[in-house]
């Protein structure tokens, strides 16, 4: 899931890629999957051309309990 997040950011959906990552961010904080963990580090990366948009501040906001200490 965390990598159909950043291809719809890829795609130019950050609206979509920012639904999907919330639904990825519970369940790395759930399992602590790590992989998953770096998996959402590349959608931020990949979301970086929406940083200082709203859509950027609420994906910053959902992976902010899954990258703390990262």
């Amino acid at each position: 899931m965390a990598r159909q997040a950043t291809a719809a950011a890829a795609a130019r959906e950050p609206d979509h890629a920012v639904e999907i990552a919330r639904a990825v961010a519970t369940i790395a904080i759930e399992t602590g999957s790590a992989r998953m963990r770096r998996e959402l580090v590349t959608l931020e990366r990949a979301m970086r051309p929406w940083h200082d948009a709203p859509v950027g501040r609420d994906l910053t906001e959902i992976l902010a309990p899954v990258t703390e200490g990262s």
